[in-house]
Formats: C-alpha cells, sequence, structure tokens
C-alpha cells in the first residue's frame, strides 16, 4: 500500500510541474474566463479593440486625407504595464498618438513562465485612416517567419541551408585526390618518384610540395594504401593495423 501511495506521489508531483511548465500571456480582466487555448487570441482582440476606439488621427493627417500604416512595438512588463517600443510611421504627430494611446492601457496580470512572471513583446498594424481591419497583435517570433516582411535578399538567404541539403553528398575519403600537400619528406616523394619521371610524362616541375591531385595521375596512393592492410576481424586488430587510431 505505502508503495502505490509513494507512486501516486510521485506522478502527482510530476504532473504539477509539467503545469507549471507553461507560458502563459498577459491576461486582461475580461479573458480571465477564457480558456487556456483561447487566451492569446483574447489578449489580441482587446489590444486591437483599446487601440482602435482610442486613437485619435491628428487633424493634420484628416486634411491632407493621409492613407497609411502605423506599427507599433510594444511590451507588457512584468508588473503588467503596457510601454512603447519602438513605432514606425510617416509623421511624428502619428507617433505621438500611438504613444499616449498604448502608455494608457490598462495594467493586466503579466505573461507567466514557469510559473514567474515575465515580459512579452508584441507588434501591431494601424491603417490611417481608421477603419475595420482584422488585425490582431503578433508575436515577434511568429512575425519574423512572415515571409511578406522579408526583402529580396532575405528571402535568398533563407533558402541556403535548403541549397546545402540538397549539394549534400556522403562523405567519402578524398584525400588521395585533393588540392591537399603531399607530407614533404624522402619517404613520401620516393614512392613515386619513378612514376613521374618516366620518359614521356608530363609531371616535371621544380615547385614542391606536390598535391596528391597532381600525382594521383601516376601513382596510385588508395591502391598502395590498401595494399598495407592486415587481414583482420576484431576491433582492435582493425584499428591498430587498417584504420585510424583516434
Amino acid at each position: 500500500m505505502k508503495y502505490y501511495a509513494f507512486i501516486l506521489i510521485i506522478c502527482f508531483q510530476s504532473f504539477a510541474f509539467a503545469q507549471e511548465n507553461i507560458e502563459k500571456p498577459p491576461i486582461f480582466d475580461l479573458c480571465k474566463e477564457e480558456a487556456f487555448a483561447n487566451l492569446q487570441k483574447c489578449f489580441d482582440t482587446k489590444v486591437f479593440n483599446l487601440l482602435f476606439e482610442n486613437y485619435k488621427v491628428p487633424e493634420k493627417m484628416t486634411v491632407s486625407n493621409y492613407k497609411g500604416e502605423i506599427v507599433i512595438l510594444f511590451k507588457v512588463d512584468k508588473d503588467g504595464a503596457f510601454r512603447t517600443i519602438y513605432i514606425d510611421a510617416v509623421y511624428p504627430e502619428l507617433k505621438a498618438e500611438a504613444t499616449r494611446v498604448i502608455n494608457q492601457f490598462p495594467k493586466i496580470d503579466p505573461a507567466t513562465y514557469n510559473g514567474k512572471p515575465t515580459y512579452k513583446q508584441y507588434s501591431i498594424a494601424l491603417k490611417i485612416p481608421l477603419e475595420d481591419q482584422t488585425v490582431s497583435p503578433q508575436d515577434l517570433a511568429i512575425k519574423a517567419k512572415e515571409e511578406h516582411q522579408l526583402n529580396v535578399l532575405e528571402k535568398a538567404a533563407k533558402t541556403e541551408l535548403e541549397k546545402v541539403n540538397l549539394a549534400y553528398k556522403p562523405y567519402s575519403n578524398k584525400e588521395y585526390t585533393s588540392q591537399l600537400n603531399i607530407p614533404f619528406s624522402h619517404e613520401n616523394y620516393s614512392r613515386f618518384d619513378r612514376a613521374t619521371n618516366l620518359i614521356g610524362t608530363n609531371s616535371h616541375t621544380a615547385s614542391k610540395p606536390f598535391v596528391y591531385e597532381d600525382v594521383s595521375a601516376y601513382y596510385d596512393f588508395e591502391g598502395e594504401n590498401e595494399a598495407l592492410k592486415k587481414e583482420t576481424q576484431t576491433w582492435s586488430g582493425k584499428k591498430l593495423w587498417n584504420e585510424h587510431l583516434v
């Protein structure tokens, strides 16, 4: 009986820890009754509605029939207060009004991670003139992935890994046909000296060391290396005689 009670306690603690390890978005009072899966959507909707209802387009923009977009980067800090971080707009009046509205948002329950308060950054776009817009704040990590936000060079850069994967070839030891230098020693060069100096060859050069690719046409490095291997089936024998020890 004690054994089963112990198992139940462990399971309960594991479940409690797993529940605590969930990230929650900031929560308005009106959103507290929402299901967990709807909390982010409720936050997004409430933020946009507050911005849409309280933003007053400056008279200068109204008179000039200005049409454009304001992009607002803001955060909800650990105390649940809204703070503007950056505003992208053509006119300073548009920026000032956006700052005024965001700073007047009410305090809410902050986002949490591992059960502890944390800050969250968001961005939102507001079109001018104001009209019904199906827009919601976007977590910056999500917005960064949207292709329409990237320029031509950034889009090309995002395909680099795909190109690498397509060009990938399984590794094979190309040492003996590569551009690597042949270790410059009498022992190494004496192996192919005769082959490279046969009458009719076009290999004479005073520049050393040679590279494997140039000499491989006259001397079979890989074949000669294979001939040195010993017949063995044990792991230690293979490592000692036929493979790289490291």
